[in-house]
């Protein structure tokens, strides 16, 4: 991978805890048909992780989490395509473009390629449904499917502004997963806050499930039947945690599901420096828009010259104190 790939990294983690715009945040939690009583459980308990862990944690206010399950409880709804289409339709009236959308599914998949689906109750929806199911939603979306069979999610999801997550890398990873007990976890460890920040972006938490998810199968001296994948670029194709090619996972580290509020400097000189680090940050989105469109090496010299100088401005704003 190219050298200053790993500065980008960092550069892209300290600009997002300095952003000033405060997103709506909102989640859609589905858990679906189970199958067997061991599944209901399982599935039910790592679905109730996440709510509690968006809730509490993250700050989410409840009436923004949207939770449908196999066994609805008070507040909640059923599983079922047609809530599911319902909950996406109020979402798309309701959000705006600099809105976080996060979805988690938690369940069993089945299928082939783009007829892949993950299991409802009742009729499922396939991967094209469920695109055009986001397409109408305005703001960023992060969609982590933690079923067997989710691998074609993400080239199937892939977008400009979402960053998909699936449980597996290939088609022939079809058992039963873990992968959504080990994000459930990764979204409240302190462990997983791998720059130490306080804050744990997405990119953190795939990157600690993706650990907690191989380490199950050592434990138990078994070969992996899962392997998770990250897309955030609209290439379709991305990448694995332990993967050192590609540029899946830029956005992922600037995607943060809590509103923390940093308070901003009284030093005009800083202000400023801060204000240029914003705008370079929108610099950076509006890039990865237009990668599809640019010849490669264009792509790469203008994505380098912006790591340069965000490297270059934070270092000047921790200068002055900044941080």
């Amino acid at each position: 991978m190219r050298a200053w790939c790993l500065v980008s990294a960092m550069c892209l983690s300290l600009v997002a805890s300095a952003a000033t715009a405060q997103p709506s945040r909102h989640a859609v939690l589905i858990q679906g048909a189970s199958g067997e009583p061991q599944f209901a459980t399982q599935h039910r308990g790592w679905l109730d992780q996440v709510a509690s862990a968006l809730r509490d944690g993250y700050g989410i206010a409840p009436d923004h989490i949207h939770v449908l399950t196999e066994q609805p409880k008070d507040g909640e709804r059923r599983a079922t395509a047609e809530e599911v289409r319902a909950t996406f339709a109020r979402l798309a009236s309701t959000t705006a473009a600099t809105d976080i959308v996060f979805v988690f599914l938690v369940g069993h998949g089945t299928g082939e390629g783009a007829a892949a689906k993950f299991n409802l109750m009742g009729p499922d929806l396939t991967v094209a449904e469920w695109s055009a199911l986001l397409t109408p939603i305005k703001g960023r979306v992060v969609f982590v499917n933690t079923a067997s069979v989710s691998f074609p999610f993400a080239a199937g999801l892939t977008g400009d502004r979402r960053v998909i997550i699936t449980s597996t890398a290939q088609p022939a990873q079809r058992y039963a997963t873990i992968f959504a007990g080990s994000f459930a976890q990764a979204l409240t460890a302190p462990q997983a806050d791998l720059d130490k920040d306080g804050r744990t972006s997405i990119w953190e938490a795939f990157t600690y499930a993706s650990r907690l998810q191989k380490e199950h199968f050592e434990q138990k001296g078994l070969l992996s039947t899962e392997r998770a994948l990250i897309e955030d670029t609209g290439d379709g194709v991305g990448r694995d945690a332990a993967s050192v090619t590609g540029d899946d996972g830029m956005l992922a580290t600037m995607t943060y599901l809590d509103a923390k509020v940093e308070a901003r400097p009284t030093d005009p000189a800083l202000q400023m420096l801060l204000q240029r680090q914003d705008l370079l940050t929108q610099q950076v989105d509006e890039l990865r828009r237009k990668k599809p469109t640019m010849p490669s090496t264009e792509y790469d010299a203008a994505w380098e010259k912006l790591m340069i100088d965000l490297a270059t401005l934070g270092a000047e704003i921790r200068k002055k104190g900044g941080g």
